[in-house]
């Protein structure tokens, strides 16, 4: 049975059963707006807060309140790694300059009365950004960045003390006098059962920026696992691996020296070492990567391989090993967006954003080689589920207001669940419990992460025969037909070489190859209703005949030989306006025509042209109001 996931609107949050049931389990519904909601990383835990309080819910659907804290304006909550500590962060008030808007909650307890609960540590935090505590992978240290220094204590389980001014270690920077003005500015710990910790620190007059890993040790931290100094830094996003013994660096300047990009430059640093806390040294190399902005990059689940996507687009698409040396590439390609799955076995790469929503899917195991592709449009939320056999994608508010959605596919390509929104804020999946507990309890026996329950979840393997559509599909397909087609249209046209019927031809293409109809369409097997098909220059049949006939006009000033039934050909100075707007209406069904052959043979279309489909009945309409009929084609 496949993990659950949850899904946020103004007021409600609904929990949902995975493959193949996707039946609700639990609706959770508030008077007012829900502000924030967040399930733990350790899948034991979810948190709201709306205008009032902050929630906290447990149990097998998220049906046991374990938390009510009566707090206003909370408007973000995290979670620690193993998730004993949830961190919330209030509106600061400007009434009271000492008012401590950021709270933690210890959740690894047993709470008698969900409404009597205090915080074990609050503080005072203006700005919204990084403004909550770092924790170890199991909990057990927490960090905070002061001023000057960074400062670590270590927490017990039963009593936990965030005694700051009394650290278990200290890393600051008064050893070097050098860097006396200078500051961290980003940190990261790893995600070991042994962390370290990796700092960096911006340029500054005309010193290079540096980023560097340590070990944590009681007391003054100066020993130094693996550095690298480097210029064109002014932030920087940072990237462990799962087995956190290297890291990703990317280097990022407000300005571009060439001029080439809005954006800054980008550069990839990667720093590594071997052994508990670098004990067989360390190791840092710049990563080669194509000119241009970097879109994505990130680890393997194995730790022993990452992807990046950079350059202009289209982008490259490459593979490099521990020591930055390329393992594979792909073609270049309009993506931006880079996902392994959490068992590694497959890599998914799409275009998000500003691209169309192409998503083709990479087996690991084989040669890289694509093993599905589907569309996506207008995603805004793309993840993997916990097991690794099926992909969410979801369009959300307020990134895009209107048709918001959840959808999840298979790895084969496949839609297998669909639910439509007025408004969707937020979409998540629930990861399996990871930590032992105690029976019918929500305490962790211990702080270690048990292997056995890390694989409970996890998804079937299952093949296209074997798989079983929720009826949602079909209704999603028969209410909207067209994004329908476009969901299936990558996969239809795979291996086709021959260029569709109604590809865009330009017009030195159109006048020498040209049907002899001039009213018909490349690529359409039937004529526009209403159009007659005039004979062009160099078609077969007598020109010199066509071209007498066009020049013999009646006393009226209309050709002899035009149908009754066809369009009016007086010029537009002489047409009625019910003429023009007859001739105007024609036009737009012979491009609606076109847009359906196009459609018919897989292309893709934008949103508009398949807004000018849905016009078809109405153009038709206003023609028979005119007079025209279907039979006058």
């Amino acid at each position: 049975m496949s993990s659950q996931f949850f899904l946020k609107t103004n007021k409600d949050i609904e929990l949902f059963q995975g493959y193949p049931e996707f039946n609700e389990c639990n609706h959770t519904s508030k008077v007012s707006q829900v502000i924030s909601s967040v399930v733990s990383p350790c899948g034991r835990f979810l948190a709201l807060s709306t205008k009032e309080a902050v929630q906290v819910f447990c149990g097998a659907n998220f049906e046991t309140l374990l938390l009510e804290a009566k707090i206003l304006d909370v408007y973000d909550i995290k979670f620690s790694p193993s998730g004993n500590f949830l961190n919330t962060w209030e509106r600061p008030l400007t009434s009271d300059p000492e008012h401590k808007n950021v709270k933690i909650w210890f959740l690894n307890q047993e709470i008698p009365d969900a409404t009597k609960v205090e915080p074990v540590y609050d503080y005072k935090y203006k700005s919204q950004s990084n403004w909550s505590l770092q924790y170890s992978k199991l909990d057990n240290f927490a960090m905070k960045l002061f001023s000057k220094d960074l400062r670590i204590v270590k927490l017990s389980m039963k009593e936990p003390n965030f005694d700051f001014n009394k650290p278990f270690a200290t890393l600051s920077l008064d050893q070097d006098q050098n860097d006396q003005n200078r500051k961290f500015t980003t940190y990261l710990v790893s995600p070991s059962e042994h962390p370290t910790i990796c700092t960096f620190m911006p340029e500054k007059s005309g010193k290079p920026a540096q980023l560097t890993i340590w070990p944590i040790l009681e007391g003054k931290i100066t020993k130094k696992i693996a550095t690298k100094s480097f210029f064109k830094a002014d932030s920087c996003q940072l990237k462990w691996n799962s087995q956190g013994n290297a890291i990703l660096c990317l280097a990022i300047t407000d300005f571009d020296s060439q001029n080439k990009s809005y954006y800054g430059e980008n550069t990839l640093y990667l720093l590594s070492f071997q052994g508990v806390n670098g004990t067989l040294g360390g190791n840092s190399v710049r990563v080669p990567l194509a000119n241009g902005p970097v879109h994505d990059f990130t680890w393997s689940p194995t730790s022993r391989q990452f992807g990046v996507i950079a350059g202009y687009m289209p982008a490259t698409v490459a593979f490099f090993d521990m020591r930055g040396n390329i393992v594979h590439s792909l073609d270049n390609q309009s993506k931006n967006t880079m996902l392994f799955s959490p068992s590694g076995n497959y890599i998914l790469i799409g275009g998000f954003g500003n691209l169309q929503g192409a998503v083709e899917i990479l087996d690991r195991h084989n040669k890289f080689k694509s093993v599905a592709k589907f569309n996506a449009t207008n995603t805004s939320v793309c993840m993997w589920s916990p097991g690794g056999e099926f992909i969410m994608t979801a369009t959300t508010s307020p990134r895009l207001r209107v048709d918001n959605a959840v959808k999840v596919w298979h790895v084969s390509g496949n839609l297998v669940f669909v639910k439509e929104f007025k408004e969707l804020l937020k979409v998540d999946w629930r990861s399996p419990i990871k930590v032992k507990t105690y029976t019918n309890s929500h305490v962790a026996k211990e702080m270690t992460i048990d292997q056995d329950t890390e694989t409970a979840a996890l998804d079937p393997k299952l093949n296209k025969s074997q798989l079983s559509i929720h009826k949602s599909v079909s209704e999603f397909a028969a209410a909207h037909p067209q994004q329908a087609a476009n969901h299936s249209s990558a996969n239809a046209g795979k291996g086709s070489a021959s260029k569709p019927a109604g590809a865009y031809k330009p017009p030195h293409a159109r006048r020498a190859g040209g049907s002899a109809g001039g009213s018909s369409v490349p690529g359409m097997t039937r004529t526009v209703p209403g159009m007659a098909n005039k004979p062009i220059p160099g078609a077969s049949g007598n020109t010199k005949t066509t071209s007498r006939r066009r020049k013999a006009k009646t006393p009226d000033n209309t050709d002899t030989g035009s149908s009754n039934n066809s369009v009016p050909s007086s010029s537009s100075s002489e047409a009625s306006p019910e003429e023009k707007k007859m001739r105007s209406l024609l036009k737009k069904l012979r491009s609606i025509e076109t847009l359906k052959q196009r459609q018919i043979n897989g292309d893709k279309l934008e949103d508009t042209q398949v807004l000018k489909i849905s016009t078809e009945a109405k153009v038709v309409a206003d023609l028979k109001t005119l007079g025209w009929s279907e039979s006058d084609a």
